[in-house]
């Protein structure tokens, strides 16, 4: 069917159809787009989140672990050994719970993986820790027999010496010879070089033990030798048998220190065999862990990215698409009110014609009465056939009322389609905040880690400073106190970076967030347009339901004209009175139609048809034709259906003015008695 074969109805409701159409292709769009944006943000909520917050707090965990494990090996502090068991119990806390996110979240392939490797990491870090522990306290044993042994050591050798001097003493007193006072001498000499010895053994001992390296106590063990070599020198000379006992309590003790100085030699051997086999279980636990981080930053920069492209994508093309439905909108809107004012212009014209022609047969009606009669039943047949085509329009109209009322419908549907578009944004709007919050969180904690690393570096220098002030006896200890600020540094450089990333996605996360907030606006103004749409049809329903009562009371004036036609030809005596009727309908008429012409800006044309209508009746009459009417055929031309507007009751109500007595439009005229014809009018 052709645009211009369709009624009203039809032109309007195909306009707001294509409309409709392009608006809920246009929201179906948007919506598959945030349905997109928001199941990247579900899998950013229940598994990338949960697992870079898992992995960030096994990563803490064990930086804990290993700060306090290299304390206690280096210290031997009971304390340091609690507080070891305790985080290594969070560590497996936290292990547990990254199992369980990796059983709910199969997605989360590495994580799986990771717990696996960490299992064995933990286990093999766990054992080496265990055997730190027996080592610590092998060597705290053995340095309990250092001790033990350099005191002995040193309290014989003491008496020793005392001993020698005394008699070195007496000597003096009782001016013994030369020789047993040079032989006094000698001894006292080897003994203060026996102690000499024993000192520089346990200033390598005691720097070996801070060193953690035995090179030095293997170093002094050949002075044991020249210990014994001194003592055996010593005990020849010596004839006393308290002195000769104390010699050989010196060199018991010299033999057990020695002992245990090769048992101290083994068990810092192995202390660094420990520490090895523990920093690389460690270092695998680490990197397993910052893996899983680092995957987890990485997808979550992934799913923002793609996020972000998915709603600048839909944003420009919600944007492409309100642009298309303007025009077509426009384009529909020019033909659809183009085409119902060709309609009703060429229906005024007819309508002012007929009125012309029905005030120039009333005028003749009224000077020929004779005719009446011959004419009465061709116009009963035209009245009929005007019945049914008025009946025929009514019928339209009112499919043009169901057809508007259908559209009302639709666009109800549609404005709660675009309300619940509209709501799911909101939704989404409020995930991408959370997870601008949750970035700004991770960021804190990466500011708490940098902060840590600076005052370990503080520390680390302070210990630097207090072993220098020691001197060689801190030497040890400035070495260890070096690392500690060289592993704070690297702390340091590590959460800088990890915060410069951080940072970074908070940035692309809060763009995500602007992004959806004009997307959220976009749907907003789609909403207002749904409205207004929604409010415009439900006024053409109105207007369309109105018309159809217009076109029911044209209905029904038009059969109660049938009716009078057929009482005014019962009897020729109220011709003229039926004429004066006739005329008063003809102006109520010429009213209506000028009304439709200015209705449709035809009003120059209208105005004048009533003056022209006047004029001819007024010659007509003042003529006094006495020559009877032409005969008209046997059926009239059908009237044309008229496109009535929803203006056409006020034009009806205007139409009151006419000068004739006031009454209703389609009230029935005086009824005629007697039989007759009735008249025909030519289009």
């Amino acid at each position: 069917m052709k645009f211009s074969q369709l009624t009203i109805g039809q032109r309007v409701a195909s306009g707001f159809a294509l409309l409709l159409i392009l608006a809920s292709g246009l929201g179906g769009f948007a919506i598959l787009r945030m349905l997109n944006a928001a199941s990247g943000a579900d899998v950013l909520a229940a598994a990338v989140a949960p697992q870079a917050s898992v992995s960030s707090d096994l990563a803490r965990a064990s930086g804990n672990v290993q700060k306090n494990a290299r304390s206690y090996s280096y210290s031997g502090d009971e304390n340091y050994l609690k507080l070891t068991r305790q985080h290594l119990d969070e560590v497996k806390t936290e292990l547990e719970k990254a199992r369980k996110l990796a059983q709910t979240q199969p997605s989360l392939v590495l994580l799986a993986k990771a717990v696996q490797e960490t299992d064995a990491n933990l286990a093999a870090y766990v054992a080496q820790f265990d055997a730190t522990e027996k080592n610590l306290a092998e060597i705290a044993q053995v340095r309990a027999g250092l001790d033990a042994a350099a005191k002995t050591f040193f309290t014989q050798i003491t008496e020793y010496i005392e001993s020698q001097e005394k008699q070195l003493s007496e000597g003096i007193k009782a001016s013994a010879a030369a020789e047993q006072m040079q032989r006094v001498q000698i001894k006292l000499t080897a003994a203060n070089h026996v102690i000499e010895l024993g000192n520089e053994i346990v200033i390598a001992t005691k720097n070996a033990q801070l060193a953690r390296d035995a090179r030095e106590i293997n170093a002094s063990m050949s002075k044991f030798d020249d210990i014994a070599a001194k003592l055996k020198e010593v005990r020849g000379m010596t004839i006393m048998q308290a002195d000769l006992d104390s010699l050989g309590e010196v060199a018991e003790a010299a033999q057990a220190y020695a002992d245990n100085a090769r048992q101290l030699m083994q068990n810092l051997e192995a202390t660094k065999a420990i520490d090895a086999a523990r920093g690389a279980a460690a270092a695998k636990f680490d990197e397993v862990v910052s893996e899983v981080m680092a995957r987890s930053i990485t997808r979550t920069l992934e799913y923002a990215t793609e996020a972000s492209d998915s709603l600048d994508a839909a944003s420009k093309r919600v944007i492409w698409g309100l642009v298309i439905m303007v025009a077509l909108g426009l384009t529909a809107a020019f033909l659809i009110i183009r085409g119902v004012n060709q309609v009703l212009t060429s229906t005024s014209a007819a309508l002012t014609q007929g009125s012309m022609q029905v005030a120039a047969a009333a005028g003749q009606v009224s000077a020929a009465s004779q005719s009446l009669a011959e004419g009465s039943s061709e116009q009963a047949a035209s009245l009929e056939e005007i019945s049914s085509s008025i009946e025929e329009l009514a019928s339209m109209t009112k499919r043009n009322a169901d057809n508007a009322q259908t559209g009302k419908s639709a666009s109800n549907h549609a404005r709660a389609a675009a309300e619940t578009g509209a709501e799911e944004m909101e939704r989404m709007q409020a995930a991408m905040a959370a997870i601008q919050q949750s970035s700004n969180d991770i960021s804190k904690i990466i500011k708490t880690i940098d902060e840590i690393a600076f005052q370990t570096n503080i520390l680390a220098l302070n210990a630097a400073v207090e072993a220098a002030r020691a001197g060689e006896a801190g030497a040890g200890f400035a070495v260890v106190a070096d690392e500690v600020r060289s592993l704070a540094q690297r702390s340091a450089v590590a959460a800088k970076e990890t915060a410069d990333k951080i940072a970074d996605a908070t940035h692309k996360s809060a763009q995500g967030v602007d992004l959806s907030a004009r997307v959220s606006t976009g749907l907003a103004e789609i909403l207002n347009k749904v409205r207004e749409v929604d409010r415009l049809v439900a006024e053409v329903a109105t207007a369309s339901h109105e018309q159809s009562e217009g076109l029911a009371q044209i209905n029904t004036a038009v059969s109660q004209m049938d009716k009078v036609t057929q009482s005014n030809a019962a009897g020729a005596e109220e011709t003229a009175s039926a004429a004066e009727e006739l005329n008063a309908q003809s102006v109520e008429l010429q009213q209506a139609s000028a009304s439709l012409a200015a209705l449709v800006g035809a009003s120059a044309s209208a105005g004048h048809a009533a003056p022209a209508a006047k004029a001819a009746h007024k010659v007509i009459t003042s003529a006094a034709v006495k020559k009877p009417l032409a005969k008209a055929p046997a059926k009239a031309a059908p009237i044309r259906s008229p496109r009535v507007s929803p203006a056409a009751p006020a034009a009806a109500a205007h139409a009151a003015t006419a000068p004739v007595a006031p009454r209703e439009f389609g009230e029935a005229p005086p009824a005629a008695h007697g039989g007759g014809e009735t008249l025909s009018f030519r289009d």
